[in-house]
């Protein structure tokens, strides 16, 4: 059994978009009271830490524009929105210090050995965050808090080469532009193919990287209707062997239940069991490469029982628990479609090629 830390911060936890938003602001304190309920919290040996670790603005401009600086402090002193998409409470600018500071503190933890797995359930997303706003929304984010904490642990020669496992429905488009040149984070992204889900401008397969970071962008587009199957083979082509040839420190895991068959704004079909199975993947690379370091953020999950059930399988997963079991709430998913195991397939195939220019793995010579 792994020793897991999750990071629950009351005050960040507090954030609320409105009634009307389909990022619920209850459903922090759900998942952490079923996993008291399931006696996670006990049989796991969990600890919960409510830090008070704050970033700087010094770290957020290392990942930002400092008119994003001050549009969030702004908006934040008085209430308003960012975009049609994200709002911004009274607030705001205080909470996304806290949160960042909290993935720092499991960053930090895993590092330094005090945990072996850091888990984080976040109040608001952080890689739809670009540089700065213009003219994609930010998808219910504020600032990159991925960027912020691995910019400024590489500034503290804490860490020296990190990767990203993105598994949300969506493309972390702000992770690909604020890395995209940058050679010492590998940016790994499964995602719904965007000409098909937001953000739709980025998230394609031939965005590779740029300069000297050309090959460490991977994006993996999925069509709509892929199911667990397709979706771990597309897992298991690309993650490990990428993983295995750039050796990174530490690997910052991204998941939750917004790729599942019911999620209200998104279009893949996995089933709960494919949760456990995705992180026991991830545990594996992670102990095999960099001494079993992850640290893991809760995605993106926009029916609440679904979001519930996936964050716990997540856990028990992350803390290499092989006893616990969820039922998935909506049964069980038909097959998938012929054409779309086919298109997954050709994905795959394109993704291998693009990049191997810059990776032995994908090399068939």
């Amino acid at each position: 059994m792994k020793k897991l830390c999750l990071i629950y911060q009351k005050k960040v936890a507090e954030h609320d978009f409105g009634p009307s938003h389909p990022l619920r602001a209850d459903r922090l304190a759900l998942y952490v009271q079923q996993l008291y309920k399931d006696g996670l919290v006990d049989r796991l040996g969990m600890s919960i830490v409510d830090n008070e670790l704050e970033v700087s603005d010094e770290d957020i401009l290392a990942a930002h524009d400092q008119s994003l600086l001050d549009q969030i402090k702004q908006l934040s002193g008085e209430g308003g929105w960012l975009d049609g998409d994200t709002p911004v409470p009274v607030g705001t600018y205080e909470r996304t210090k806290l949160q960042a500071g909290g993935l720092l503190y499991g960053f930090e933890a895993v590092l330094e050995g005090q945990y072996d797995r850091a888990m984080q359930n976040l109040a608001f997303g952080g890689h739809h965050a670009m540089r700065r706003h213009g003219g994609i929304t930010f998808g219910f984010c504020y600032f990159n808090q991925e960027a912020i904490v691995i910019k400024r642990l590489q500034r503290e020669k804490k860490l020296e080469k990190a990767l990203v496992l993105d598994c949300d429905c969506h493309h972390g488009n702000g992770i690909q532009d604020i890395f995209y040149d940058d050679p010492s984070v590998l940016y790994i992204s499964l995602h719904q193919d965007p000409r098909t889900l937001y953000p739709s401008v980025m998230g394609y397969g031939e965005e590779i990287g740029e300069g000297r970071g050309k090959g460490y962008n991977v994006n993996v587009p999925l069509p709509p209707g892929t199911t667990r199957e397709s979706y771990l083979n597309a897992l298991s082509e690309i993650f490990p062997p990428l993983a295995l040839e750039f050796a990174p420190d530490i690997i910052l895991f991204i998941i939750n239940g917004d790729t599942h068959f019911m999620d209200p704004l998104t279009s893949l079909a996995l089933d709960l069991n494919t949760y456990p199975i995705a992180t026991n993947m991830a545990n594996k690379v992670a102990n095999e490469i960099c001494g079993g370091r992850m640290v893991s953020e809760t995605a993106g999950g926009y029916d609440p029982k679904v979001a519930i059930s996936c964050a716990c399988t997540i856990t028990a997963a992350l803390a290499e628990d092989e006893n616990y079991r969820a039922e998935d709430p909506y049964g069980d998913k038909e097959d998938e479609a012929p054409h779309v195991t086919e298109e997954v397939k050709r994905v795959l195939s394109a993704v291998k090629e693009r990049h191997a220019p810059y990776w032995r793995c994908f090399r068939t010579t």
